[in-house]
């Protein structure tokens, strides 16, 4: 179902763009830094087998696919760098013009034999024959300066035709979701997009944004991107709002408008409108116990953190709960008793469905303290060879000096065969790995969880 999104802002410069007649790109971001790209290249293809030079920029040459189905690709040659040395390479067999001095003033010419060394055959009155080594300096004629890295294909065409559909990846453009949660009363959650051209340069483009795993891309050796230009990208967004839309089994937001890429910079738009959201804080303290294996005797009391998380419900009904949210940072926010808006936690959540809880660890308590104590080990033969049944007493302590009472979470979580022999506390099996104590601390108060284990591994 595809879900319309408001758009707040745009943090880049806006600027009108016109789109050329036929090369419209069609662009999809990927967060892992991976983009495909569908464009329609304003080049005539003859009828038979026939070579283009394509102005694609940095790419991988092994994913370029041609889209027209009576169109095959015959052969692909790419060299991403835009140099001298590099354009020498496809000027093999041209004769360039060199620029004169006082005793040639109208210049002179030569033809160029091949590279690595370099061998240009000159007839002048100087001579005639082969040199080796560059005879001066090249004056390069304009057509013959590409923009960016361009890749000559070769196609087999069933026909005649104008224009040429092409689909291709590119490494370094990306992006990535970002989210604000302001607690309290009215509390409310943001989520915005961060765009990174990377090493994208195109002009007009529909940009769209995938969400979702979808799989480790083939490795392959690229070039390198390591331009660094200001920060802008600029954009002319039609009076409409992003969609969002599943496909497959991800996530698609599609941006209204056009965007033209600048390499090395970044764009930053909303991915939903503000929505209402109640998050509810909690304090958890990890147990001793180890996920797998045996555990052994602790010396000394130890102190440990007590986390702080924040849970949302999110009621697929809801406005808040009927969005999915990418996977992202998130920072918390609250505001000061003179309503100064400040940044109280960090932290991220994966990919959430419509309808999933969050579950966001955003750092420790500085008022609510914990020690942890082993005050009893033993262990004795399992019921088969190889087996050990293994016995632990733990007690935590909490202190709180917060002016209103607090419930602490004492979690034990662990796969396999164990259980909770005692506790002074109330044990709640969550799962069958989780067990919690929530613990009650006063307000400027002390209070303690006693739990006795059997673990078998």
């Amino acid at each position: 179902m595809i879900r319309r999104l408001a758009l707040l802002a745009i943090a880049a410069t806006m600027v009108p763009t016109v789109a050329p007649a036929q090369d419209s790109p069609s662009v999809t971001l990927f967060s892992s830094g991976r983009t495909i790209v569908r464009r329609t290249l304003p080049v005539s293809v003859p009828n038979g087998t026939s070579t283009h030079a394509l102005p694609l920029g940095i790419f991988d040459a092994s994913s370029l696919s041609l889209l027209d189905p009576g169109v095959s690709l015959v052969r692909i040659g790419f060299d991403p760098a835009v140099s001298e040395v590099a354009l020498l390479r496809r000027s093999i067999g041209r004769s360039f013009t060199f620029l004169g001095d006082k005793d040639r003033p109208g210049g002179f010419t030569a033809t160029l034999l091949g590279v690595d060394p370099e061998r240009w055959q000159i007839d002048n009155d100087r001579g005639k024959g082969v040199v080796f080594g560059r005879p001066g300096i090249i004056v390069w004629p304009a057509d013959l300066i590409p923009a960016g890295p361009t890749a000559d294909v070769t196609v087999q065409s069933d026909r005649a035709r104008q224009g040429l559909k092409v689909l291709y990846s590119a490494q370094g453009g990306s992006w990535n979701a970002t989210y604000r949660l302001f607690v309290g009363d009215q509390g409310r959650i943001e989520g915005v997009a961060s765009i990174m051209a990377g090493p994208l340069d195109l002009q007009n483009a529909e940009v769209q944004l995938l969400a979702g795993d979808i799989g480790p891309p083939p490795q392959a050796p690229g070039p390198v991107y390591a331009r660094n230009q200001a920060m802008e990208m600029s954009a002319k967004m039609a009076d409409g709002v992003p969609s969002e839309e599943s496909i497959g089994e991800a996530r698609l937001y599609t941006l209204p408008g056009r965007v033209s890429f600048v390499p090395g910079t970044q764009m930053v738009i909303p991915l939903f409108a503000p929505v209402a959201a109640r998050a509810e804080r909690r304090l958890t303290v990890r147990g001793a116990i180890p996920w797998w294996g045996g555990f052994g005797q602790d010396e000394t009391e130890q102190e440990v953190p007590v986390e702080v998380w924040y849970r949302l419900e999110r009621k697929i009904e809801t406005a808040f709960g009927a969005l999915p949210m990418p996977a992202g940072g998130i920072s918390v926010f609250e505001m000061d008793r003179a309503g100064r808006t400040q940044l109280i936690g960090q932290g991220s959540i994966g990919h959430t469905a419509p309808g999933e809880e969050l579950n966001i660890r955003t750092g420790s308590a500085f008022d609510v303290t914990a020690t942890r104590t082993q005050t009893e080990y033993t262990t004795q033969p399992g019921p088969t060879r190889g087996r050990t049944i293994g016995f632990g007493t733990w007690r935590v302590d909490l202190k709180n000096a917060k002016d209103s009472a607090v419930t602490v979470d004492v979690v034990e979580e662990r796969r396999g065969e164990w259980s909770v022999v005692t506790s002074s506390v109330p044990a709640q099996r969550r799962s069958a790995t989780r067990t919690v104590f929530p613990v009650t601390v006063p307000a400027k108060g002390k209070a303690s969880v006693t739990y006795r284990v059997r673990v078998v591994w």
